[in-house]
């Protein structure tokens, strides 16, 4: 009994892995265009990240303005405003503090999994828009908490405050969750999704 149920076993499973579906050629084709065009965007990202770091100084003088007194200027890759009375601060977008290089990544790696595997999609575009998203909400965060404790407590005791630990603390967090969402988009991770057949056997069990 016992050898005619592994044998029944076997010989279901193996149709099934071979019946999987495969991507015509025009799929195939488009699904691996797209992915180059992901990797040679993470590359353009990449040298032209200057101007993303004046993208980044533009969003955040924007959203920022209804919160400071005075508003504020936006001036390449700096905004500015002003952090005490009769002191006013440029606040720049560094190499260091942009996400052009931590979105690359995220993208170049969405272009060779498009590329070479099976992953759905849906799968890469979710993992990818959210990701991306978050790492970009986060700096935005980052860069808000910076400016806003610099006038709040001073901009000696704030910028040190919220540069050093504040904005280090956001930005690990934040950017480890932005990674850890696409792998578990990608990988099509169950972690927070309830087995509805679960029930059912404990109610069996019992």
């Amino acid at each position: 009994m016992s050898t005619l149920t592994l044998s029944r076993t076997t010989t279901v499973d193996e149709p099934a892995q071979r019946d999987r579906p495969r991507f015509g050629p025009v799929h195939a084709g488009a699904r691996i265009t797209v992915g180059i065009a992901l990797v040679v965007a993470a590359v353009l990202l990449v040298l032209f990240e200057e101007r993303f770091r004046i993208l980044e100084a533009g969003v955040a003088s924007y959203w920022l303005a209804p919160f400071v007194p005075g508003g504020v200027r936006h001036y390449l890759n700096y905004f500015i405003l002003e952090v005490e009375p009769g002191r006013t601060i440029a606040f720049m977008v560094t190499i260091e503090c942009t996400i052009a290089f931590l979105t690359a990544p995220v993208l170049a790696l969405s272009g060779v999994i498009l590329a070479t595997t099976r992953v759905g999609w849906a799968q890469v575009g979710k993992a990818l828009f959210f990701s991306t998203a978050l790492i970009f909400v986060t700096n935005q965060l980052r860069l808000g908490v910076i400016a806003l404790g610099s006038q709040a407590l001073g901009f000696e005791v704030g910028y040190e405050l919220t540069h050093r630990l504040l904005g280090s603390v956001l930005s690990i967090v934040g950017f480890s969750a932005a990674y850890l969402v696409f792998v578990v988009v990608i990988a099509d991770l169950r972690l927070f999704r309830r087995d509805p057949n679960r029930r059912y056997s404990r109610r069996g069990r019992a």
